[in-house]
């Protein structure tokens, strides 16, 4: 505790009192069961350079973070020493309707971004969970997405310019403030997805869309997962051009929350078609109808059509499944596929003596599998890993992946939540040498405890 005092008493001569957040308050960027020691609010590229060289000095990790959202994705971490947040980098820098493109600092949250951009009937097509506290440094930093990725792709599709701070205080740029005006080398992309290991992101350029004038979703249930599957999957590859299409397994994202505790439970062996779609009325209009017409030459009846306030309580909750809610204890893990083998993968584990209580949304179109596994009572966890690492062999032998993005930290312990990256392990660690030497910026996390 004293060594706390005298670091938090040491920082304030670096960033000022309000730049350092009281120990009390220090809890909300605890994870994995650790407390860090200090938690750096920086207003400033050079107060950041300045926490940087502090902690350089004095070998002490940095945890970039937002609001911490991201915080519990990455293996345990060897030590927590100080979480540099960026949530007082928060200004609109540049914003031009006319070109759908905005500039922002890092640390502004996504929902405030969007109500600002929602004045102009413009808005950021990107759609993670914990809609209502993520920053759009930490999205980037995760190359988060949503539902949206179908139709507009992740983060990464998303941004088109950068300024990081590297581990050293150098401070780079890189890409542009529009979309055709870069040539050579794209170094976006090194920093997107990184996790903040290669440097601290403080500026954000991004490509806008206009707001749809419409939407709407239809929505209908199946006793047949391939059924299910090909049905949504024949969406996806029809003229519609849908915003997204999920598939739910034990999960009804129709469900109206009438026993005060939000379960959204599905019956067994029932299996739920979600597509959504956005723009004009009269393309909405027609979307809906030839959708629903797959849908009818596929078996299935009863379709639903959701929109209003309908719509949007049921995109939150799509938005929503892979969060940690806090509230009740899960494993989340996100698995990566080809299209043509989820339907197949998500069966066996429905099938499976584990899988009863499992709930699952599939993102037909783009291959990507979200689980969320309820640990009730006592938990083997060295039995729940084992799993966990069969599934992940699984999806390794059909050209996938597995990541565990939510955990605690009994589980961690028993598994590598990245798992395996093959060749390219090599070459990360050289590009992690080089960017920090020192290996100061959120160490033994990411991927082969890089």
């Amino acid at each position: 505790m004293e060594n706390s005092r005298a670091l938090h008493d040491e920082l304030r001569h670096v960033v000022g009192e309000s730049g350092v957040l009281p120990e009390a308050e220090s809890a909300a960027y605890a994870f994995d069961g650790c407390f860090p020691k200090a938690v750096v609010l920086p207003a400033s590229i050079q107060e950041i350079q300045d926490v940087l060289q502090f902690a350089a000095k004095r070998d002490l990790s940095v945890i970039p973070a937002g609001t911490g959202t991201k915080l519990g994705i990455g293996n345990l971490p060897p030590k927590i020493d100080m979480v540099l947040a960026t949530t007082r980098l928060n200004d609109v820098i540049e914003y031009e309707p006319a070109d759908l493109t905005v500039t922002v600092e890092a640390g502004i949250r996504l929902v405030d971004l969007q109500k600002e951009l929602a004045k102009h009937r413009q808005y950021l097509v990107l759609n993670p969970p914990y809609a209502e506290q993520c920053t759009i440094g930490g999205i980037v930093a995760a190359n988060a997405s949503g539902s949206f990725r179908l139709r507009h792709g992740t983060a990464r599709n998303q941004v088109l310019g950068l300024r990081v701070v590297h581990a050293n205080g150098t401070v780079v740029k890189s890409g542009g403030k529009v979309v055709k005006n870069v040539a050579g080398y794209d170094l976006n992309k090194l920093y997107i997805g990184a996790f903040g290991t290669l440097g601290i992101i403080t500026e954000v350029a991004l490509k806008l869309s206009p707001i749809p004038t419409r939407q709407a979703a239809i929505a209908v249930e199946f006793h047949d997962i391939h059924n299910a599957a090909n049905t949504g999957l024949s969406i996806v590859g029809s003229q519609t051009l849908p915003m997204f299409v999920n598939l739910f397994i034990n999960f009804d994202p129709m469900r109206v929350e009438t026993d005060g505790q939000g379960s959204n439970t599905a019956d067994r062996g029932t299996f739920t078609l979600i597509a959504g779609f956005g723009g004009d009325p009269e393309t909405v209009a027609w979307q809906l109808t030839q959708s629903q017409e797959i849908v009818k030459q596929n078996g299935a009846m009863g379709v639903t059509t959701i929109e209003g306030e309908p719509y949007q309580r049921l995109q939150k909750t799509i938005q929503e499944f892979s969060a940690d809610n806090g509230e009740t204890e899960n494993v989340i893990a996100k698995i990566n596929l080809k299209r043509t083998d989820i339907a197949e993968f998500a069966g066996h584990i429905a099938d499976s003596s584990w899988g009863s209580d499992v709930q699952m949304m599939l993102l037909l179109g783009s291959g990507v599998l979200y689980l969320t596994i309820p640990l009730v009572g006592e938990t083997d966890f060295q039995y729940l890993a084992d799993v966990l690492m069969q599934l992940r062999q699984s999806a390794v032998e059909k050209r996938g992946n597995l990541i565990i993005e939510t955990a605690p930290p009994e589980l961690k312990r028993h598994i590598d939540v990245w798992g395996p990256v093959g060749d390219t392990l090599r070459l990360m660690k050289q590009v992690k040498a080089k960017f920090d030497a020192g290996g100061l910026l959120n160490p033994g996390r990411f991927v082969a405890s890089i």
